[in-house]
């Protein structure tokens, strides 16, 4: 029995921690920037978001989800040359839709998560736009993929 009450008053002490963690990264980690603007940054902590971007000359997005989830869509974006997407997932998720015609470079790093770039990396030929993907995933998920055909 003790053991037992041990086990959940850790588990009451865990989840406790996370939501106040949580809290701080949603007052402390800005968001700014719109659907026209090119540059953005985007958090999502024991909530979601979600950003239909139409910038003409996107250079850099921010991504974070603190046990939350994200969806971006890049869909109507014109990049700018060197443009970068900095993704990073906490226990939670980070969606993002991309035009079929663009390169996407992921580096990518994960701890019992996962990153996935589903993009067709040979679709696109060498002078398509190129979007620079940072993606840090622990305990969540970040995926990149083209608009679904239905």
């Amino acid at each position: 029995m003790r053991f037992l009450n041990r086990l959940a008053f850790g588990l009451f002490a865990l989840t406790a921690s996370s939501v106040v963690a949580a809290v701080v990264v949603r007052d402390r980690v800005p968001s700014y920037g719109g659907e026209t603007d090119d540059t953005f940054s985007v958090v999502a902590a024991l909530d979601g978001a979600v950003l239909e971007s139409r910038a003409s000359s996107l250079r850099e997005g921010r991504a974070v989800a603190f046990m939350g989830g994200i969806e971006l869509d890049l869909l109507d974006v014109t990049l700018e040359p060197g443009a970068t997407l900095v993704l990073r997932a906490f226990m939670g998720g980070i969606d993002v839709v991309v035009p079929a015609h663009w390169r996407v470079e992921l580096m990518s790093r994960a701890v019992m998560g996962g990153v996935e770039n589903l993009t067709d990396p040979d679709g696109s030929d060498d002078g398509a736009p190129l979007l620079l993907v940072d993606a840090l995933a622990i305990l969540g998920g970040v995926e990149i993929h083209e608009e679904e055909v239905a």
